[in-house]
């Protein structure tokens, strides 16, 4: 962020003020009259522009030739992707980073998306001299994925033809059959990609995403939550349907689509922006429907310091979502202000949807007496909200950030924006869930679910979430009878977390001296490193020996899990799920063992389901 520095005395003095706030809205007050004046202005939305199109697409050239490196294909078709994302609409740079980025799926044996770019690199205008090779290149697709078809190949061979003599103008040498042959040599089975996709059998008749061994009930209080319905078997999906937000890190914006976070290797840019890509016309036209139209215009400047978390971006992408939803800005201050504190989530027609704006507003948030909102996140929020002034029509017009701060007709409407963007900050952190990466402290992505508002919590969970292509599932994590309710974890499980250090969290947004009020927490259940065996608990020598050969497998599927290879983790799902289903049948306390399995089961989903892979 850009400020003019401020004296310290003022700061405190703002910050005394600020502590003595108890609304969103006169924090908000207070921080923009403090900070907004010190806002250094700053260039404008980042646009796309033939030289930085150019610039990714000699790296991609250069990542593409050097493929001692084993991730080679992988960072050229990303660095591919970028060129396209900077390319001007209608230049003749969008076609040649197309048509680069179609070679190099050629070589990863992706045929399917070569085709697409292939089809995009001549739609965009690629130069006649150049088609002939597009055409060969499209001819073999067309051959690898169906050997047994002639008649696409026979017209791809016919266009390549026709555009020989413009070819060999410029390369007079070029030997077509030759070149044909050479390529056919080469031509290898196109990529076995094999994905696990979570199914729902028997769908919910009023929860919309849910199976028919789940319903929801209300308690006194006036409480929703969910219980089952019937036995539930470990690894049984209980819940599955695209989240309500997501925001991907900096890492993934042009491997993964922005709109539905699936991994794409042909993605395809945003018109307006060089910021993001998406995995298909269809989420690129729903983004721009939903949120993006206006996300779009500050996500540039917002982006550029690399400062800006995640949960920030969440919070911009759903109050735009919200903003388009209830019609404009005032619209939805009114409906945000008709919801009260723990109010139900609302069914419509008999359903309930919990990824609609409506039930979203009624998502349990941070206060803005606690401690989580602080005077430094709203200086954050100040920030963004002199880029919607600035950026975007929000307030009538664009304006420049000094006239928007000497503009009191807009005064009321700035508080008003700064007041919903607080309270969605607080409302994403108190229930986005993110999902990390095997690097050390990457964050891939944050994901709003909030179906998590019906669950109850507890440090010993039967469920547990995992993002699953472009939908988050919600899978038993061990037998659940018929009756019981639905469990989640709200900062770790016993099995990993000491109670002191549970409490120490769920502290920081809750003032009961005793936050959690689980089984696990009540008896103090130890950690992993602390449970007793099986083996010194009473039970029948043929339980235990059992038992034993059950541990005997677990070593044995470690090292699959280890490996992470797809079609081998498939494998082993039934196996393992079976083997917690029995663990939990012969035990009912907790030991060692049965922390090892349930340890093992989501480390077999978290492999299962990567956010993101590379091509070797």
């Amino acid at each position: 962020m850009y400020f003019k520095p401020s004296s310290g005395d003022t700061e405190i003095v703002a910050e005394r003020e600020f502590l003595q706030k108890t609304t969103f809205k006169d924090k908000f007050e207070v921080v923009w009259n403090f900070r907004a004046p010190d806002i250094l202005e700053t260039h404008e939305k980042e646009d796309k522009t033939i030289a930085d199109s150019i610039h990714w697409r000699t790296t991609g050239n250069n990542k593409y030739k050097n493929s001692r490196n084993k991730d080679y294909l992988s960072k050229s078709i990303e660095a591919y992707t970028k060129s396209i994302a900077f390319a001007p609409v209608g230049s003749s740079e969008l076609s040649l980073a197309y048509a680069n980025r179609s070679a190099a799926l050629f070589k990863a044996r992706l045929y399917q998306d070569c085709l697409l770019d292939i089809e995009r690199a001549i739609k965009a205008g690629y130069p006649d001299h150049l088609k002939t090779k597009l055409f060969i290149r499209q001819s073999l697709c067309f051959k690898a994925l169906n050997p047994n078809s002639r008649l696409e190949g026979c017209i791809s061979n016919a266009n390549a033809i026709q555009w020989l003599p413009d070819l060999l103008k410029s390369y007079p040498n070029y030997n077509l059959e030759g070149e044909y042959l050479k390529m056919m040599n080469q031509l290898e089975k196109p990529r076995d990609i094999i994905k696990f996709s979570p199914e729902i059998k028997n769908k919910n008749s009023i929860i919309a995403g849910g199976s028919d061994a789940i319903e929801l009930k209300r308690i006194n209080d006036n409480n929703q939550h969910i219980v089952a319905t019937r036995d539930i078997k470990s690894g049984e999906f209980i819940y599955l349907s695209e989240p309500f937000a997501t925001a991907l890190c900096a890492e993934l914006r042009f491997t993964n689509c922005w709109h539905c976070c699936r991994q794409t290797w042909a993605g395809i840019p945003c018109d307006q922006c060089p910021n993001v890509v998406f995995c298909s016309p269809k989420c690129k036209v729903s983004a721009w429907s939903e949120y993006h139209d206006i996300e779009c215009l500050v996500l540039g400047e917002l982006l550029k310091p690399n400062e800006i978390d995640l949960e920030y971006l969440l919070a911009i992408k759903i109050l735009s979502k919200a903003i388009n939803s209830a019609g404009g800005l005032i619209e939805l201050k009114r409906k945000v202000d008709n919801v009260k504190d723990n109010d139900e989530m609302i069914l419509t027609n008999g359903i309930l949807d919990v990824n609609t704006i409506d039930n979203f507003n009624r998502l349990d948030y941070l206060k803005a007496t606690s401690i989580d909102c602080s005077f430094e996140i709203t200086i954050t929020v100040v920030w963004i909200v002199t880029f919607f002034g600035k950026m975007t029509n929000i307030f009538g017009r664009k304006t420049s950030l000094k006239d928007l701060i000497k503009d009191k007709s807009k005064y009321q409407q700035i508080l008003i924006l700064g007041d919903l963007l607080l309270r969605y900050t607080m409302i994403v952190n108190r229930n986005a869930q993110f999902l990390q990466g095997e690097e050390k402290d990457l964050v891939w992505l944050h994901v709003n679910i909030p179906f998590c508002k019906l669950i109850k919590k507890s440090c010993d969970p039967n469920v547990y979430w995992v993002f699953s292509d472009s939908n988050v599932g919600f899978y038993a994590s061990k037998p659940i009878k018929q009756g019981e309710p639905i469990l989640l974890n709200v900062v770790s499980s016993y099995h990993l977390t000491t109670k002191v250090d549970r409490y120490t969290v769920i502290g920081l947004t809750n003032d009961d001296p005793v936050p959690c009020k689980c089984t696990a927490c009540v008896e103090n259940w130890p950690t992993i490193d602390f449970l007793p065996s099986f083996q010194s608990l009473r039970l029948p020598i043929r339980i235990k020996e059992e038992m034993s050969r059950i541990m005997l497998k677990l070593e044995v599927i470690k090292t699959i899990l280890c490996n992470g290879d797809t079609r081998k983790l498939l494998t082993i799902k039934d196996s393992l799920h079976r083997m917690n289903d029995k663990i939990h049948q012969y035990i009912t306390r907790p030991c060692i063992e049965k922390s090892k399995l349930h340890l093992a089961l989501r480390g077999f989903y978290c492999k299962l389901l990567e956010v993101h892979h590379t091509l070797e």
